[in-house]
């Protein structure tokens, strides 16, 4: 029987082409045919109908277009919306189970509907962008994420994290952009600043303090094992268990925590050294200007030195070397937390799901939750 026009399809009586388009005023056959639709008081619910078929002499196509059901589908369109609505708060395997359905059919249908609105996502301007690597398995195997600092979303995926692969992705994404790009955020990682460096030349590279500070901490770490390993049994027991209170910021500490670690300072000059080196090291985010900066990250490097700790002396090279991205903070004052917190959610995502063995998928997955896409309600028909 004839479907109801869509409009993409011409206004003529008979059926519809879903190939080239065009109208068909005859059809030889129908057949019967049995497709699942929208669940109707919390029943499964089926639509059975005659699907006419013809024969289009411009493309050859046998089956007339229907408005609201894909060709060799056996799912209509508004079902398919409720399936992909379900696979954002549901994993696959728990969607699968509460519909009836086999796993790899929803499995196709979350991809593809994921697919059509990561098309259909509208790219916008980008001045702060972020740069950040996630790790999706075992064996240092990596996605690096690039992210808008200012609308708080993905906007690209590189499988690895290799210079070529950045530099690939910055060359499809185009000059026009790239040269819109002001600042951008990322950790101290060689190939990310050579990446932008090539492609995005006008924009300043901010490293992040977060990663700053975790060469920070793990310098203090370093500095407490190597002395542990150093004590007497004795030793060894009374600084067994203390690596927060080095860690941790002191006036985080409770007054039993304070009178600990005093104790623990008076012990050990070492790690006094280190610890006092940490803390002063808070004072360095708070200068007023980025030549404020610089001069009080020559100051603490240069004491860093003459301690004469090995992880303080490697910490104080490193942080000279990539100086003028560590002070380019305090000019344009942007860090990579909005790519952390999403990070989190990504994490999440992986451990909901039990992992993926599917990249491409994971990828889509990733641009849902995190990418800012339109959601299935406002795409227009699929094809």
């Amino acid at each position: 029987m004839p479907s109801s026009t869509p409009c993409s399809v011409p206004a003529t009586p008979g059926y519809g082409c879903p190939g080239c388009r065009q109208g068909l005023l005859y059809a030889y056959d129908h057949t019967e045919r049995r497709v699942r639709d929208f669940p109707l008081w919390g029943r499964h619910c089926f639509l059975a109908f005659a699907h006419a078929r013809l024969d289009c002499p411009a493309c050859g196509a046998v089956t007339a277009h229907l408005p609201w059901l894909d060709p060799r589908q056996r799912q209509t369109l508004r079902y398919e919306r409720w399936l992909a609505r379900l696979c954002e708060l549901l994993p696959i395997a728990d969607v699968a189970r509460l519909e009836g359905l086999d796993k790899g059919t929803v499995y196709r249908i979350d991809k593809k509907w994921l697919a059509l609105r990561l098309e259909a996502k509208v790219p916008r301007a980008v001045q702060h962008l972020g740069v950040d690597e996630i790790a999706v398995a075992r064996g240092h195997r990596y996605f690096t994420l690039l992210y808008d600092l200012d609308a708080r979303e993905v906007i690209g995926i590189v499988k690895g994290r290799k210079q070529r692969a950045v530099s690939g992705w910055l060359r499809r994404w185009g000059q026009a952009r790239c040269r819109g790009v002001t600042a951008a955020c990322l950790d101290l990682w060689a190939p990310y600043r050579a990446s932008l460096r090539i492609n995005c030349p006008k924009a300043a590279v901010v490293f992040d303090k977060y990663h700053v500070y975790r060469y920070l901490t793990a310098a203090v770490e370093q500095v407490r094992r190597t002395e542990q390993n150093k004590a007497t049994k004795e030793g060894k027991e009374v600084l067994k268990g203390s690596r927060w209170l080095w860690l941790k910021k002191e006036c985080r500490l409770k007054r039993g925590e304070r009178v600990t670690l005093q104790e623990l300072r008076d012990l050990n000059a070492h790690l006094a050294t280190a610890h006092t080196l940490k803390e002063d090291f808070a004072n360095f985010y708070a200068c007023a200007d980025a030549e404020a900066a610089q001069a009080f990250l020559t100051d603490w490097c240069a004491r860093c030195t003459e301690a004469k700790l090995k992880p303080f002396t490697a910490l104080a090279k490193r942080l000279t070397k990539w100086a003028d991205g560590i002070c380019a903070f305090f000019t344009h004052r942007i860090t990579n937390g909005v790519a952390e917190g999403l990070n989190n959610k990504i994490k999440v995502l992986k451990r909901r799901s039990y992992g993926f063995h599917d990249e491409e998928y994971f990828r889509l997955k990733i641009f849902g939750i995190a990418g800012g896409l339109p959601s299935v309600e406002q795409l227009t028909h699929t094809f």
